[in-house]
């Protein structure tokens, strides 16, 4: 399987050949509405064959064209605000040909794009406004054998970038908000080159996982809980020597989940049980298919569904997955989306309520998406009135979409005094000691990738203790008898 990474240029274009000569019959009707957008290459042909990375930065989506020319002309970054219409916003390969590929995140309100460079150095690359891009940093950071940036995930306020090395092992990078570059890492992690590339990178229960692309003996998944000590949780492939690179690292329903690459028997799921050393296997090889052979390098997880997508080494095209349940898959759709040269289903994001797909192809990568879905919201808009002295109760209700669990925030404002807000069940509580209106906007974050967030502003009017009517009784001294003689009642107001 080293192979096959190492020359996709040679394996798109086989495909590219095979697929004039096929006609397809798509055998299986879409659950979701899909349709695709802008034109294959997105105006750049053939050439610009692999959907390599989207992320939404600025409320806008941006994606990564790998460009395979021959000879290439570099990759190409597009924007667009509606997911139609589509930008270039850099030069081709960033002023060098040989930055083939970009992989992007979004860091400290700064998009950063790492390329992958044939027969050189990986460079770093950033924008604050998403035209204009800097260098981040020397090629390769300073090492020649540094030749392409795959991971990438931020972790305890820092970027940290996974470096494949495949002279003297793979190497992790932090990158501070100040901008210094460090190596976090032994070449390797145990400092060899069987594992020259880090391919996923994941935050998980307060630990970041780094999961490899290994020349021998199997794919290594490694964790941090503070940034530069590393420990080994799996090694070996999940016990197959044949699961060579860990393409992907996922959170869903509490688990930590790894996609495979396996040329031999299919790509494997696996997940997390009782620890992150405990897994279990979460599909059957391959979804059932030995060509299917690479789980996705992103899942999209929207409203408790995951969607990932695969690559194929036949020449039926790639598959996209669904689960409900993380072990229970469902095929999306025709294989390709009736193309057979749409060979690898790279990457899933939502944006603006919709899913995203990117997809490498030999006739020019594509970019597909759903139609529009259920997007988390916050249905409250108003909340109960309370009265100091008072108990009070009240919750803030959202709607069904969304992935558990949730996590509830109070973003701004104040609560009355003496009510506290309940951060995983969105309820407000307590008994209030001091009358007025208190205004507060509240928020709420769903478990999905990327994450769904929903905010609304309210306000809780307390009363004050409410004025109350008494009677009391009065009595008269009487002269003539010296006794007391009761009046009458006498209203008092307190």
């Amino acid at each position: 399987m080293r192979s096959l990474r190492g020359k996709f240029v040679v394996f798109g274009l086989a495909i590219m050949f095979l697929a004039g000569f096929i006609l397809y019959n798509p055998q299986k009707s879409l659950a979701l509405s899909w349709e695709q957008m802008g034109t294959s290459g997105l105006g750049g042909g053939a050439g610009n064959s692999t959907a390599v990375r989207m992320v939404n930065f600025n409320n806008k989506l941006y994606v990564s064209i790998g460009n395979y020319n021959l000879p290439p002309t570099g990759v190409e970054i597009f924007s667009s605000t509606d997911g139609q219409t589509w930008t270039q916003v850099n030069s081709d390969g960033f002023g060098t040909a040989a930055n083939l590929d970009a992989v992007m995140t979004v860091y400290n309100s700064t998009l950063y794009a790492g390329t992958v460079v044939l027969g050189g150095m990986t460079q770093l690359w950033k924008t604050t406004n998403g035209t204009d891009w800097t260098q981040v940093g020397q090629d390769g950071f300073g090492d020649f054998g540094n030749s392409r940036i795959v991971g990438m995930s931020e972790f305890n306020g820092k970027l940290y970038l996974g470096v494949g090395n495949p002279i003297t092992g793979a190497e992790v990078f932090s990158l501070d908000s100040a901008g210094t570059l460090t190596q976090v890492n032994t070449d390797g992690f145990d400092g060899t080159n069987t594992n020259d590339f880090i391919w996923s990178m994941q935050e998980y229960n307060g630990a970041l996982y780094a999961g490899t692309g290994a020349s021998a003996g199997g794919a290594q998944l490694w964790k941090t809980t503070n940034g530069t000590t590393w420990s080994a949780v799996m090694q070996g492939g999940f016990g197959d020597v044949n699961n060579d690179t860990i393409t992907t690292l996922f959170s869903f329903n509490g688990k930590l989940y790894a996609g495979t690459i396996n040329a031999t028997t299919g790509t494997e799921i696996w997940r997390t049980t009782t620890s992150d050393t405990s897994w279990e296997q979460a599909n059957t090889d391959g979804f059932g298919d030995p060509h299917t052979i690479w789980s996705g390098d992103q899942a999209a997880i929207v409203n408790g569904t995951i969607y990932i997508g695969t690559r194929s080494s036949n020449i039926d095209g790639a598959k996209l997955f669904t689960s409900t349940n993380g072990s229970t898959w469902t095929m999306e759709g025709t294989a390709g989306f009736g193309d057979p040269a749409n060979n690898f289903a790279m990457y899933a994001i939502t944006f603006n309520g919709r899913i995203y797909l990117g997809i490498s192809s030999a006739t020019g990568a594509e970019i597909w998406r759903t139609g529009s879905m259920s997007t988390l919201s916050i249905t409250s808009t108003s909340l109960d009135e309370g009265t100091v002295g008072s108990s009070y109760s009240d919750s803030v209700d959202k709607n069904t979409a969304g992935t558990t669990p949730f996590v509830w925030s109070l973003v701004s404002g104040s609560l009355p005094d003496g009510l506290t807000f309940n951060f995983s069940a969105g309820t407000i509580s307590g008994t209030p000691t001091k009358a007025g209106t208190y205004t507060f906007t509240v928020s709420v974050t769903d478990a999905g990738n990327p994450t769904q967030l929903a905010s609304q502003e309210l306000s809780i009017k307390i009363n004050a203790i409410a004025a109350t009517a008494t009677a009391t009784a009065t009595s008269v001294i009487l002269p003539e008898t010296g006794g007391n003689w009761y009046l009458g009642w006498v209203n008092s107001l307190f």
